[in-house]
């Protein structure tokens, strides 16, 4: 039988309390980031990072959630009704998203240029062909369903996002129908996404050229 925690009863300004005092009370905060987070957690690693495990994230929440003396915490303030968990689910969404974005700016710099001269090769190559599999297509056939899309919609067939995002987004798992949302959560969304199918798809090369 499921028993609750005893911590679920707790208001947000007495969870704040827990969570900051000294000596650290363990099961509270095991509490809090394992169990209490985990709904959202379970989204961001599922939409950022195409893992179904969100275990992976919880350390670095805790870094994010705990810097500075507690620092996102202390600032929330129950504006408009806001829970807590809606305040902390938001900073978090935002933290990851924005370190995703600044990753995607540095890899850029760094693999780009190389990947895109890789990427040419796409156009030069058809399955029918009686010839050898160049390793770029190795590399390509090795993404799972969804990166193996974005690239075909956004790179090889060259649409733009909007125009390619009806076909792609049957394989993001979105709590809301691509109808509902806005065109930059869809921009932003599916850039991401464009970005580690590349990085993906750079990583599997190395490892095919590597043997």
């Amino acid at each position: 039988m499921y028993r609750k925690s005893r911590f679920a009863e707790l208001d947000d300004k007495e969870l704040i309390e827990g969570l900051t005092a000294t000596p650290v009370n363990k099961e509270l905060h095991e509490y809090f980031f394992c169990t209490k987070c985990k709904k959202f957690l379970s989204y961001i690693s599922t939409n950022l990072y195409n893992q179904c495990d969100s275990r992976h994230l919880i350390g670095e929440l805790y870094e994010f959630i705990s810097n500075n003396d507690w620092q996102v915490l202390r600032q929330w303030e129950n504006k408009n009704g806001a829970s807590l968990y809606s305040y902390i689910a938001k900073c978090a969404i935002n933290h990851f998203t924005n370190k995703e974005i600044s990753n995607k700016k540095r890899i850029e710099l760094e693999f780009m240029p190389g990947s895109a001269e890789l990427i040419e090769q796409f156009g030069d190559y058809t399955q029918e062909e009686e010839q050898e599999m160049p390793p770029v297509w190795e590399a390509f056939h090795m993404l799972n369903e969804r990166d193996q899309a974005v690239l075909n919609s956004l790179v090889i067939d060259e649409k733009n996002m909007l125009e390619a995002a009806p076909d792609i987004w049957k394989f993001i798992n979105s709590r809301k129908p691509i109808e509902k949302l806005s065109q930059k959560h869809i921009q932003s969304t599916l850039a991401i996404i464009k970005h580690r199918a590349l990085l993906t798809l750079m990583q599997n090369l190395n490892e095919i050229t590597r043997i």
